[in-house]
C-alpha cells in the first residue's frame, strides 16, 4: 500500500502532467516547460510540508514564477514555493516568494535599469557615508571577513539611489 507522502507526490505529478498546466508551462515558457516541471517535481518531493498543501493551489502558485519565467530552484534563488499555516483552516498554504536574484532579474528585464548592484561590505573597505545625499564610498581596502554592511544601488535613467545598512 501506498505511504502518505507517495500519494501526495503522485498528486502533484498527475497535475504537472495534466494537458492544461502542460499548455500553460509551454504557453509561459516555451522549450525550458519540461525542465521547470521537472523543477517543480523537484522542490515538492523534497519538501514535507509542501506536500501537505492542496496540489492545485501549489500548481497555482508555480504557474505565478513560470509566468515570470522565474524557477522555482532553492538552489537559484530567484523565486521559491514556501508553505505556511493557515491557522483558521488548519491546513498549510503554498506560497510564491521571490527572492533578491528574481527581483534583480524583474529589474533588469525591465529593461529601465542602467545598472543595479547589492553586495556585502567588509572591514577596510567602508571609507565615509554622506547621510544626506546617501553616497558611500567604498574605496578602501577590505582588511578581514568581517561584514560591517550591505550596500544595494540603482541607476534608471540617471535617477541614481544607493542604499546603506
Amino acid at each position: 500500500m501506498a505511504s502518505e507522502k507517495q500519494l501526495a507526490i503522485a498528486s502533484v505529478k498527475n497535475l504537472v502532467e495534466n494537458g492544461y498546466y502542460q499548455q500553460q508551462m509551454k504557453r509561459a515558457l516555451g522549450d525550458n516547460a519540461g525542465s521547470f516541471a521537472t523543477s517543480i517535481m523537484e522542490v515538492v518531493t523534497n519538501d514535507s510540508a509542501l506536500l501537505q498543501c492542496d496540489p492545485s493551489a501549489l500548481m497555482q502558485e508555480a504557474m505565478k514564477a513560470a509566468s515570470l519565467k522565474l524557477p522555482v530552484n532553492k538552489q537559484l534563488g530567484y523565486a521559491y514555493l514556501l508553505p505556511f499555516r493557515d491557522n483558521k483552516k488548519g491546513i498549510m498554504v503554498p506560497t510564491l516568494i521571490i527572492g533578491y536574484k528574481g527581483y534583480i532579474q524583474l529589474a533588469i528585464r525591465s529593461g529601465i535599469y542602467k545598472s543595479i548592484n547589492a553586495d556585502i561590505v567588509y572591514e577596510g573597505e567602508l571609507q565615509g557615508y554622506d547621510k544626506l545625499s546617501g553616497l558611500v564610498s567604498l574605496d578602501g581596502e577590505r582588511k578581514s571577513d568581517k561584514v560591517v554592511g550591505y550596500f544595494a544601488y540603482f541607476d534608471i535613467n540617471g535617477f541614481k539611489k544607493t542604499w546603506y545598512m
